[in-house]
């Protein structure tokens, strides 16, 4: 992970479990910060904005710091690593392989909202009244949809946008016929949150609890109970584990998804880019100026490591490791997913015990477009990438790299992917 000092200086990365300092560190300087956007690790980039209004470029290979895109007001990464970010006058520019592409349109207002979606499209909320839904890419014009005042959240896609009001959450559609449904169980909804996958929505209202429904039937699934009314929360990338932020107190709820059960109460200070979950199942949180680090692993979870001075700084969590590190940390992926994901564990069960075909399981989601994007990437990186579709809805869609001959063909080519990995045995003709 990344620790982008808050009012300017080196960026430098430390291991999320013991939150020593590996050794790098950027050749320049960055400027005093306003917020993170997130990192391309496709493009080995991280991106920021600086207090200036400047989008900022932090090359992982060379360890340059730049400037990108000037008089900034907003900003989103893109499900693809293209970051979107407009402009004092509305315009949008979506900067791909780090090269800026102006829009054809500007957005008739200032944006309270930008996600990067599917499709080389940006999903925009502007400021009402009215409020309105926008989606655009660089080459169409723009479509709007008029939408309640309310808290809003896309997937990670931006194929979905939800709205939470006082009479149910609004479900909107932002490709294809963009139609627009409702859950109208819900009542006086506060917030709403996608799954990674965005195959689940979690929704707050005025109970002491986080109800969850599946977003395709749009059935209620087991809700999540919890000390008090939630402020705001959020799920990890792996889709593990929840973090809430009660609406008083200086604490952190973390809820296990596996189990829909609260596993733990910890202090700390809550913002855009902490609390979060990195490493193997560590929490890290801001506790006053320090950056603490809790193994969930552990029941009752245990504080781990502590970094004086840390909790001044902001902290961004992504999977690239420098070329030399990188089987170690392959090894540590491995056995973090598998400990994140029981499911994982059931796919093991499955393994065919006289199958001569090795599949390396690099991702699963419920989302096809997202399958097949990866696909296609890994594909142009010349490795031997494939779908395996789903039998049952929950299974979602696997991209898997092979079949290899043995296991230690496989592994070798998992060691230079870069990723974490999960070998998969299965009859030679499955896929």
């Amino acid at each position: 992970m990344f620790r982008f000092p808050r009012g300017g200086g080196p960026v430098a990365a430390y291991h999320p479990d013991s939150l020593r300092a590996t050794g790098w560190a950027s050749l320049q300087k960055v400027p005093a910060l306003r917020r993170l956007l997130g990192a391309d690790i496709d493009e080995r980039v991280l991106w920021a904005l600086d207090s200036a209004g400047n989008l900022i470029s932090v090359d992982l290979e060379s360890r340059a710091v730049r400037a990108v895109v000037s008089a900034v007001t907003a900003g989103s990464l893109g499900p693809d690593g293209s970051v979107y970010v407009t402009d004092a006058e509305h315009r949008i520019v979506r900067v791909v392989r780090r090269q800026p592409v102006h829009f054809h349109d500007s957005l008739p207002a200032a944006p309270r909202a930008l996600f990067g979606a599917v499709n080389e499209q940006v999903v925009a909320l502007t400021s009402g009244p009215p409020f309105r839904l926008i989606t655009v890419n660089a080459d169409q014009t723009l479509h709007a949809v008029a939408i309640p005042a309310g808290e809003t959240m896309a997937t990670a896609w931006g194929d979905l946008v939800a709205v939470a009001t006082d009479t149910a959450v609004l479900l909107y559609e932002t490709s294809g016929r963009r139609s627009q449904s409702a859950l109208s169980s819900v009542r006086h909804a506060r917030r709403v949150v996608f799954s990674p996958s965005g195959h689940r929505l979690y929704v707050s209202d005025d109970n002491p609890e986080i109800r969850v429904y599946d977003r395709f039937s749009r059935g209620m699934l087991p809700a999540i109970p919890l000390p008090g009314l939630p402020r705001e929360f959020r799920v990890d990338p792996s889709g593990r584990w929840l973090l809430a932020h009660p609406e008083s107190g200086d604490s952190v709820w973390v809820a296990d998804l596996a189990t829909s059960t609260l596993a733990a109460t910890i202090p700390g200070d809550w913002a855009a880019d902490l609390p979060m979950i990195a490493g193997a199942a560590t929490l890290l949180v801001r506790q006053g100026g320090d950056l603490a680090a809790y193994d969930l692993r552990q029941v009752p979870p245990a504080e781990i490591a502590r970094l004086a001075g840390g909790g001044e700084d902001l902290w961004l969590a992504a999977a690239w490791v420098p070329a030399e590190r990188l089987p170690a940390a392959v090894a540590a992926a491995e056995s973090a997913t598998v400990v994140q994901d029981s499911a994982l564990l059931a796919d093991s069960s499955r393994t065919v015990a006289d199958s001569t075909a090795v599949y390396l399981q690099v991702s699963r989601t419920q989302n096809p477009e997202w399958a097949e994007l990866l696909s296609k990437q890994l594909k142009g990186d010349g490795y031997p990438a494939l779908i395996l579709k789903p039998q049952e809805q929950e299974e979602g869609y696997r991209v898997l790299l092979g079949p290899y001959p043995s296991r230690e063909a496989a592994e070798s080519t998992g060691k230079r992917l870069g990723r974490a990995y999960f070998l998969l045995k299965l009859p030679a003709k499955t896929p």
